[in-house]
């Protein structure tokens, strides 16, 4: 009933105003054209740091070496007759052609 009332009213004010061929208007919903402008707002962000010293432990080796002296007994050696001293015989040891200042 309000379509058809609406409709005959409608019809009749564009029939007194030169409308075209009689008929009404469709309004349609708005279209929104949106202009956008921005403003820049600082947000803060924290990145925190912890420098960490880190001392690490490298193994070098030095080497120490200790000394001793021991006695033990070795082989009998027998000396062949010419072999240099007096008693031993021959040059050598301390004879004629031995070591500098002669004798042991």
């Amino acid at each position: 009933m309000n379509r058809h009332h609406h409709h005959h009213r409608c019809h009749s004010h564009h029939m007194q105003h030169g409308g075209s061929h009689g008929r009404c208007p469709i309004v349609c919903p708005p279209t929104y054209r949106f202009h956008d402008s921005f403003t820049e707002c600082e947000v803060p962000f924290v990145h925190p740091i912890v420098n960490v010293n880190r001392q690490n432990i490298v193994n070098v080796p030095r080497h120490y070496f200790t000394e001793t002296s021991t006695t033990v007994p070795g082989r009998n050696i027998y000396a062949n007759p010419g072999f240099g001293r007096p008693g031993f015989g021959g040059p050598g040891f301390g004879g004629p052609g031995g070591f500098q200042g002669g004798g042991y």
